[in-house]
């Protein structure tokens, strides 16, 4: 499937040119289209919340499926957003950080305005954010989705259903930049291949693949045929957590259930330098010899979002290890770097995906200078 289970950096040269101040040797910038509220969209938000400076990323797939990320941009660490409830101009948006978190937004949206009030841990304040995409790529959502009995001619058949989203890079950098994201996120597109045509094939494959199923299925004697555990499901998506040039980060998140207790589940981060139309890796960001810091400052992240006290085991808190060790699957901000370990990595499943920030000023010494901010 196509996801799998799935700032301002310091470089100043890499800093990006409006296409009006281009002289001969620079390539034009293809400039954001400011897009009418749709069935499905990717737009970026500025604004305040509760006096701050926040940027949210919001994609909406179709109705009544949106996912979003904010952050305080003087802190840099962003924040899953889901949706609660969509009511006619209204958004009601809850966090998906840390733990028993209820922390609301809710407000009016006419997609290009979102104003209301966040609250959570019995406060409230107000926010107000308008579109903006100054120094942000551009990208079209594409999805699909569709289903199908494993036995067509049964009123009463399981039903497999899959659905697959995506994001289409398609402005806010130069044409050479657009193509590089398009092959880097999507590698697995033919030459030509449209992004729709390529979800839907994948759509249509996995539910083809799901009824070849029947063939093997004795259902002798049965004739309810197989039960809920054959209620086959598998979805993916992608969305934008930071949009801010040279840095860009995409998350692809990917659901499957093929039958026993649960479905299994998990976000692989990518990590982009838009400056050097590059998908970063851990060797790129960090100096040799970084395991050992980055595994402390990943074990202090993670007693302070789970609250566990300095003297305990982190293996008697959650984990199966006493000491964290960073992975290929984190993305960076410019003020800090972002891991992710998804289910039954690190912990339990029933502990969850574990999503750890560390900030800059944790590793200083370990990062390679072109991703830390210039004083």
């Amino acid at each position: 499937m196509l996801a799998a289970l799935g700032g301002l950096s310091a470089c100043q040269s890499g800093q990006k040119k409006n296409a009006e101040t281009t002289d001969s040797t620079t390539v034009a910038t293809i400039a954001p289209v400011q897009a009418p509220v749709a069935g499905s969209f990717y737009k970026q938000f500025k604004g305040t919340l509760a006096g701050q400076p926040v940027t949210l990323q919001l994609i909406k797939y179709n109705p009544g499926k949106y996912e979003g990320w904010y952050v305080y941009d003087k802190v840099g660490e962003p924040i899953g957003l889901s949706l609660a409830r969509e009511t006619g101009d209204s958004l009601i948006l809850a966090e998906y950080a840390g733990i028993n978190n209820e922390n609301m937004l809710s407000g009016a949206f006419n997609g290009m305005q979102y104003r209301g009030t966040w609250t959570g841990n019995g406060k409230t304040f107000e926010f107000e954010l308008t579109e903006n995409m100054d120094n942000a790529i551009a990208f079209e959502v594409h999805t699909f989705e569709d289903s199908a009995k494993l036995f067509p001619n049964k009123d009463n058949s399981p039903i497999g259903r899959a659905s697959e989203s995506m994001v289409w890079p398609t402005g806010g950098a130069d044409q050479a930049t657009i193509e590089f994201l398009r092959t880097s996120l999507y590698p697995e597109l033919k030459p030509g291949e449209m992004p729709v045509q390529a979800i839907k094939s994948a759509v249509l494959v996995y539910l083809e693949s799901y009824q070849d199923n029947a063939k093997d299925i004795d259902t002798t004697g049965n004739e309810d045929g197989p039960g809920a555990s054959w209620n086959w499901e598998t979805n993916s998506s992608a969305s934008v957590v930071w949009n801010k040039f040279p840095l860009l980060a995409v998350a692809k998140l990917g659901y499957e259930y093929s039958g026993g207790a649960h479905g299994n589940y998990g976000t692989s981060f990518e990590a982009y330098d838009l400056a050097a139309k590059k998908k970063l890796t851990v060797t790129d960001v960090f100096k040799p010899g970084y395991k050992p810091v980055l595994g402390t400052a990943l074990d202090k992240s993670f007693r302070k979002l789970y609250k566990v006290p300095a003297n305990q085991p982190l293996d008697e808190a959650y984990l199966f290890k006493k000491h964290i060790e960073p992975n290929e699957n984190f993305y960076l901000t410019d003020k800090g770097v972002v891991f992710n370990f998804v289910p039954y990595e690190i912990a339990a499943y029933a502990v969850g995906q574990i999503t750890l920030f560390v900030p800059w000023s944790d590793i200083r010494a370990i990062v390679q200078d072109t991703y830390l901010p210039k004083p």
